[in-house]
C-alpha cells in the first residue's frame, strides 16, 4: 500500500509535467526551447521531490501511532488474561 501511493504520487507529477510542457508557449530557437523544458522539468521534479517526502513523513507518523496502538491492545489483552504472556 505504502509503495503504491509514492507511484501513484509519481504518475500525478508525471502527468502535471506533460502537460506543462504541451502549455508552454513556442520559443523562437531550439535552445530556448530546451531551457524552457529544463526550467518546466526541474521545477516540476522538485515539486514531486517535495510531495514524496511529506508523503513518507505523514506516513511514518501515522504508522508508530498504529503499531504503538497494536502494542496497548495486545498488552491489555495479556494483562486481562485473554493472551498468553509471549
Amino acid at each position: 500500500r505504502h509503495e503504491e501511493r509514492h507511484v501513484e504520487i509519481a504518475k500525478n507529477h508525471a502527468r502535471q509535467l506533460e502537460d506543462a510542457l504541451k502549455a508552454s508557449y513556442p520559443q523562437k530557437t531550439c535552445a530556448e526551447v530546451k531551457a524552457r523544458a529544463a526550467q518546466i522539468t526541474a521545477a516540476e521534479l522538485a515539486r514531486h521531490d517535495q510531495d514524496q517526502v511529506r508523503f513518507d513523513r505523514v506516513e511514518s507518523v501515522n504508522f508508530e501511532s498504529r503499531i504503538l496502538r497494536l502494542l496497548r491492545y495486545r498488552l491489555e489483552r495479556i494483562e486481562t488474561g485473554q493472551l498468553p504472556p509471549a
